[in-house]
């Protein structure tokens, strides 16, 4: 009997809609090379089967140097499975886990490097298939050993514009719309790279609370403290970004992703030169130097958890279900934190002289 195509070894994730696992696939005279395999964890729920379905489709039109790749779609041990690149490296929880425990913080031109790389991912895909993603979040974004940045898991992605009927993505890195509308588009996405962005710069989360509702109160009131507070050495053109991407009323951000990568790139090369993907592999490996041996990152490390965040709201429950691994936040969501209409005005960078946010 042939040995079966794709082999799953061990599970790397499980979250409440899914589980991916480390896989193999195998080839002719001992060719195999590692794969992710994505499955359901309801195989008889035809309503997740259908999303399933549509997130393999959608997946399979994208090919582009900073997005994970899908190969196929296909039954695996007698269920459907999405067949995806495996990514040798770290997802940017990693990154910012390392740094924190180091206690050295990333430089900013590096930070808005890995920015710049996921605006021509965002680009690519809206242009190519009129979708946002809907969970721009560290656990989404990855780097390879060689310095690749990778945007992953179009689990949530939608059509831009299109209303939900409920409120889906990771809370600390939703847009206004998001929460107060239940729609997004591409502005959307930048918001959220936006709040990625005061991250890696900060090494401080900017909208977090002891509840999911505190955290979306921040998220609709749209007031951000200016990162300067925590790094006072934070270039202002680096502040000029964070400040348009992340402005309450989606007029007044960045209107495409091509439009913040280039801001992003004006900072870092119109000197004449800035970070590369060697840059970020140097770094990486300075991070994680048993990964220059040759040594495998650990199990924990080696990929994210990319179940994505999905709270109900239309069915009027206050019980809040599958949010992701790296979200914080694990209360009731009120509906008081959904008013009808955003809020007049947009949001702002606070002045230097408020009080330094405690980590």
């Amino acid at each position: 009997m042939a040995p079966s195509k794709y082999v799953v070894e061990r599970e790397l994730s499980s979250g409440g809609m899914g589980r991916v696992f480390l896989g193999r696939l195998n080839g002719q005279a001992d060719f195999f090379r590692p794969i992710v395999i994505k499955r359901l964890l309801d195989a008889d729920d035809l309503d997740m089967v259908a999303l399933f379905v549509e997130e393999a489709r959608r997946y399979a039109v994208l090919d582009h140097e900073n997005i994970g790749r899908i190969f196929d779609f296909e039954r695996v041990d007698g269920q459907l499975s999405i067949i995806l690149e495996y990514i040798d490296g770290w997802s940017l929880v990693d990154f910012l886990e390392r740094h924190r425990r180091t206690g050295e913080v990333p430089n900013a031109e590096l930070c808005v490097f890995i920015a710049s790389r996921v605006c021509r991912a965002l680009q690519y895909v809206y242009e190519g298939s009129g979708i946002v993603h809907r969970d721009v979040s560290p656990s989404n974004i990855m780097m390879t050993r060689e310095g690749a940045v990778k945007l992953i898991d179009f689990g949530i992605a939608a059509r831009s514009g299109k209303r939900e009927s409920r409120l889906s993505g990771k809370p600390a890195y939703m847009a206004p719309e998001m929460v107060v509308e239940l729609r997004a588009d591409n502005r959307s996405d930048l918001f959220g790279l936006g709040a990625v962005l005061y991250e890696m710069l900060t090494l401080d989360r900017l909208f977090k609370g002891a509840t999911t509702s505190d955290v979306l109160g921040q998220v609709v009131a749209g007031q951000v403290p200016s990162p300067r507070e925590i790094r006072p050495e934070i270039p202002e053109g680096v502040v000029e970004i964070l400040r348009k991407a992340l402005q309450r009323d989606p007029e007044q951000r960045y209107q495409s992703a091509a439009e913040m990568g280039q801001a992003c790139e004006h900072f870092l090369y119109d000197k004449g030169y800035g970070p590369t993907n060697l840059t970020l592999k140097k770094h990486l490996l300075a991070l994680w130097p048993e990964a220059a041996n040759g040594r495998k990152p650990s199990e924990s490390e080696s990929f994210p958890v990319i179940e994505p965040t999905l709270i109900p709201i239309g069915d009027g429950s206050d019980r809040v279900t599958h949010l992701g691994a790296d979200d914080a936040t694990r209360a009731a969501l009120p509906l008081d934190v959904r008013p009808a209409s955003l809020p007049p005005g947009p949001g702002t960078l606070a002045p230097r002289h408020i009080k330094k946010r405690q980590r």
